[in-house]
C-alpha cells in the first residue's frame, strides 16, 4: 500500500508593512543608513553589499516574522560576522527554509534551430568532467528588443541543476567551439562551486580561471566573442 506524502504546511504569509518594520528595526540595530529588500529566494537567506555609503541588504521575507533576538543576531552576523550570530540566523532559517517553493526554472529545449547543446554538453562532460557532470542544458529566454550594455552569454543554476545559454549563440555563423567553451565555462561553475572569502561569494576562483584558460579553445572562443561583441548586443 502506498503511503501519502506528509502534507507540508504553508508558510505564512508577509505583509509589506512587516517587512517595513523590518527594515526599521535594522536600521536602529545597525545604526546606520541601510536600504532592505525582502526576498523569495530560497538559497541565498541573507546578504549585503555597500552601495555609495548604503548597506543594500537582501533578505528572505519570512525573517520579518522573527523576534527580536534573532534580529539582533542578523545584525551582528552583518556587522561582525559573529560566529555564535550566524548560528542563530540559521537556526531560525531551518523552521522555515525548506517549506520555501521552488520555482520552476524558465528555459528553452537544447535542440536549437541551429545547435543542439546535449552535443555541447556530451562532449565536454567526456573531455573535461570524467563523465561526472550531472544536470541539464536549454536555451535560455532572452527578450528581444532590449537594449543592452553587457550580455550572459551563459549561467548555471546550482539550485536548479540547470545550465542555460543564450540564444544569440543559436545562429550558424557561431563556430560550435565557441558553444564548446561557453558550456564548458558553466559546467566548470558546477564543478568547483562558490568560495566565500571576507564575506563575499566568489564565482571566479584562482582554481576557477587556471582550469577555464587551460581550455583548448580558451583564447579563439574569448577573441571571437569580444570581436562579435556587438552582434551578440544586437541580438
Amino acid at each position: 500500500m502506498e503511503r501519502t506524502p506528509a502534507a507540508v504546511d504553508p508558510l505564512p504569509e508577509v505583509s509589506a508593512e512587516a517587512v517595513e518594520q523590518l527594515h526599521r528595526r535594522l536600521g536602529e540595530l545597525l545604526d546606520r543608513p541601510i536600504d532592505v529588500v525582502g526576498t523569495n529566494n530560497r538559497r541565498s537567506l541573507v546578504s549585503w553589499r555597500n552601495v555609495d555609503g548604503m548597506l543594500r541588504i537582501r533578505i528572505q521575507r519570512q525573517f520579518a516574522l522573527a523576534d527580536d533576538a534573532v534580529l539582533q543576531a542578523i545584525a551582528r552576523f552583518i556587522d561582525a560576522r559573529d560566529v555564535e550570530a550566524r548560528a542563530v540566523v540559521q537556526a531560525y532559517a531551518s523552521t522555515f527554509q525548506e517549506r520555501i517553493p521552488k520555482g520552476r526554472p524558465v528555459f528553452q529545449p537544447p535542440a536549437g534551430r541551429h545547435h543542439d547543446l546535449r552535443d555541447y554538453l556530451f562532449q565536454q562532460n567526456r573531455e573535461f568532467f570524467e563523465g561526472q557532470f550531472r544536470g541539464r542544458i536549454g536555451w535560455s529566454r532572452a527578450p528581444r528588443s532590449v537594449v543592452r550594455r553587457r550580455i550572459r552569454l551563459g549561467s548555471w543554476s546550482e539550485e536548479h541543476r540547470l545550465i542555460r545559454i543564450h540564444p544569440a549563440l543559436d545562429a550558424p555563423a557561431v563556430p560550435g567551439w565557441v558553444i564548446s567553451y561557453v558550456v564548458f565555462h558553466e559546467m566548470l561553475h558546477a564543478a568547483i562551486g562558490v568560495t566565500v572569502s571576507g564575506g563575499r561569494r566568489r564565482f571566479h576562483t584562482r582554481e576557477f580561471k587556471t582550469r577555464e584558460r587551460a581550455h583548448p579553445d580558451y583564447e579563439r572562443a574569448e577573441q571571437w566573442i569580444a570581436h562579435h561583441r556587438d552582434d551578440l548586443l544586437s541580438w
